[in-house]
């Protein structure tokens, strides 16, 4: 089985598991050696806040998403899985950009989004 985390979170849910042997691709804020699968147009970059703050404006003024996925590589992967989240297209990719992206894949991976709005559904999210 592969698996392709869109969020730190799930990342590290993964591993605290011990499962992180299936884990084929990471976003690029995920401390790992894995392939980075989601990509952002603001690292690399040396911003300051008020910059940060200007560029997310933008992004969302125009209703471009800050975050991208490499394509080429998600399609060498392969993934069974991908892991995203459903609570904030600012914070991390969402739910809704991956499922355009993996929609031009030959093989379809299942999408499990994570929407914890309290404690109680991330420990919901850990079980599924």
């Amino acid at each position: 089985m592969k698996v392709v985390s869109c969020v730190p979170a799930a990342t590290h849910m993964i591993n605290s598991l011990g499962l992180d042997q299936f884990l084929s691709g990471v976003t690029f804020e995920c401390p790992s050696s894995k392939p980075k699968v989601v990509r952002s147009v603001l690292e690399d970059n040396q911003l300051t806040s008020s910059e940060i703050n200007e560029t997310v404006s933008e992004y969302m003024e125009e209703q471009k998403s800050l975050y991208y996925i490499d394509q080429e590589l998600l399609e060498q992967i392969e993934p069974d899985i991908m892991f995203t989240q459903h609570v904030c297209d600012v914070c991390q990719i969402g739910t809704s950009y991956v499922e355009k992206a993996i929609y031009q894949l030959s093989k379809q991976p299942k999408i499990v989004p994570l929407i914890p709005k309290n404690l109680n559904d991330i420990f919901d999210n850990v079980s599924c």
